[in-house]
């Protein structure tokens, strides 16, 4: 499971839905949804907003777990080195 699988998954719990209410929530099926949630298929962007949208959160806020990593040397020329 990736790490965005594991996210969906860590709040959909935290909010006490079920695959058939987000899924409702998102007009994604609910294979659609499981197979999100279990790393399965990837999605595209428009599910993963709605996702977000459903959670209530934005997709920034959905995305900030896979922020572990800095990014590439190459794409951190204008940020300044702390």
């Amino acid at each position: 499971m990736g790490l965005l699988a594991a996210r969906l998954k860590a709040l959909r719990e935290d909010r006490g839905l079920t695959y058939e209410e987000l899924a409702e929530a998102t007009g994604l099926s609910r294979r659609g949804v499981i197979s999100l949630e279990r790393g399965e298929r990837s999605g595209n962007v428009r599910s993963w907003f709605r996702v977000a949208r459903a959670l209530g959160i934005s997709m920034a806020d959905l995305m900030s777990s896979l922020d572990s990593d800095p990014p590439p040397r190459s794409l951190r020329k204008n940020i300044p080195e702390s």
